[in-house]
């Protein structure tokens, strides 16, 4: 057996801690029962074995279509014992999105819930689907040692899962993060929360986001546990709070004003200490108020960055994303690509462990966000002079244009346009082209009293960048359309200079 490394620690290392360490305590509870820690890493090393006996090899991949159920974290630590990727498909795609995932990961085996197997009818003909029940039904009482010696080391760095995020092409990419990178964050959150052993997480969030597995895994990696709600249903959580003594969990709009409502009934949330995710102010105030115990915290972060990057109580600054946690380094990139002084706008970018390993058999996007050595989030924000971030919007890079069998960024091509002094806005879209299948069209929005060509301005890109990216045209606006908030609307502008 090949030796593992001594720096490693991989999602199955902590199993094995957590089984002599935290034995006896919860690990995860909900309808089926509990499961202490000693018992999900039995569990996890049975199925590694059984997967190992059916071929699964390191590298390979298996998915998993499932609500909140104990059995994805037995496959993550089974995973992590082979050194295989886990799959985590969303249970609200269409059955056509589930498969062309399937058939881009091309997994070794797809388990699914029974309540799910629908959205598995444009699997590819050649996946093994399997129930996720017959996970909860087999047999564990006969781990094999001599099984388990003759299995592969896990290994920190390989990727743990992969999870899909944002469409290029109409077409999902799945990010995929390592043990490393999920360990990583998971501490960060437990120290910043100061999660212990008595912790209890209310995972209401889906375990395929990494909201919910993040947060799953910053409890168990602290000794606690989480209780898993595979549906959310307020009355039932704010009840399970209450005799739970669930101590944090996080929101997205209109949860938490949904378990605010119900506890108005006579449920007592007074053991909440943290409560997280994307709320309106409002409904954060009416928390403070109702519960002054517990702290609403605000921050950033996104799939490919393991979760959250920036985190502050809301208290702190209300309205900003938080300052960034204590393994992870900000900066703000502005238009001509320097550094962005405090409180100007630009391009969020984030370097530290958290940062995913990169998007499946996507080599020239992986290369084009880790430019320069540090993450580009396709994010806009600022960070101020007491180092909180403020997050002000999608940046254009998340639109993609392909022309001529190259990835174009729009974001890229503004950015140069920006850098002439004489352009004070830049808008590039896609439209469609015979020979090239898109073209670059940019439309500019000059400086006061300011003049240039559309040829001046192509010629100045291209000194700039390659020449494949310059805009084949270049338009002029007065002045470019803008949102209540000041922004630029792309959209607006999209719509008035794609057609024709």
């Amino acid at each position: 057996m090949a030796a593992m490394s001594v720096h490693g620690f991989s999602y199955w290392d902590l199993l094995l801690r957590n089984a002599v360490v935290n034995a006896d305590l919860p690990v995860v509870s909900g309808a089926f029962g509990i499961w202490s820690h000693a018992q999900l890493k039995v569990r996890a090393e049975a199925l590694a074995q059984q997967l190992h006996a059916k071929g699964v090899a390191k590298g390979d991949r298996i998915a998993v279509l499932a609500s909140n159920q104990p059995e994805v974290l037995q496959l993550l630590g089974a995973c992590s014992r082979l050194g295989a990727t886990l799959v985590l498909l969303n249970t609200r795609a269409h059955a056509q999105e589930i498969g062309a995932l399937l058939e881009d990961a091309e997994p070794a085996l797809v388990f699914a819930e029974a309540s799910l197997w629908s959205l598995l009818a444009q699997a590819p003909a050649a996946v093994a689907c399997h129930e996720l029940d017959t996970l909860a039904s087999m047999d564990v009482s006969e781990v094999s040692l001599s099984a388990s010696q003759t299995l592969p080391p896990p290994e920190a760095n390989a990727p743990l899962v992969a999870i899909p995020t944002a469409a290029i092409n109409g077409r999902p990419r799945l990010a995929l993060l390592s043990d490393s990178t999920l360990l990583h964050q998971a501490l960060q959150l437990a120290y910043v929360w100061s999660l212990g052993p008595a912790d209890r997480h209310l995972c209401l969030l889906p375990l395929f986001h990494m909201a919910g597995l993040g947060l799953t895994l910053a409890g168990q990696l602290a000794g606690g546990a989480s209780i898993l709600m595979p549906r959310f249903d307020a009355e039932a959580a704010a009840r399970e709070i209450a005799f739970s003594r669930v101590t944090y969990f996080a929101s997205f709009s209109p949860i938490l004003e949904a378990i605010l409502d119900a506890a108005a009934h006579g449920h007592d949330l007074g053991s909440l200490r943290v409560v997280t995710g994307l709320e309106p102010p409002e409904v954060v105030d009416r928390l403070h108020a109702s519960w002054p115990q517990a702290q609403f915290w605000s921050g950033y972060g996104q799939t490919e960055t393991g979760g959250m990057v920036s985190l502050s109580p809301s208290r702190d600054l209300p309205g900003s994303a938080g300052r960034p946690l204590p393994l992870v380094q900000l900066r703000i990139e502005a238009a001509d690509g320097r550094a962005a002084a405090p409180g100007q706008s630009g391009d969020i970018l984030v370097r530290g462990p958290c940062v995913f390993s990169g998007y499946w058999q996507r080599l020239a996007e992986t290369a084009h966000a880790a430019r320069d050595g540090w993450h580009h989030t396709g994010d806009l924000g600022r960070i101020d002079e007491r180092g909180f971030l403020w997050f002000e919007g999608r940046a254009p890079e998340k639109a993609l244009i392909k022309s001529g069998g190259e990835n174009i960024y729009p974001a890229e091509v503004e950015q140069a346009l920006e850098a002439h002094p004489a352009v004070m806005r830049a808008v590039v879209i896609g439209v469609p082209d015979k020979r090239w299948g898109e073209a670059v069209r940019a439309i500019c929005e000059l400086h006061s009293g300011q003049t240039v060509s559309a040829e001046e301005l192509i010629d100045f890109v291209g000194m700039r960048i390659a020449r494949f990216k310059r805009p084949r045209e270049v338009r002029f606006e007065p002045r470019l359309p803008r949102r209540e908030d000041g922004s630029v609307d792309r959209e607006a502008v999209a719509q008035a200079h794609r057609a024709d």
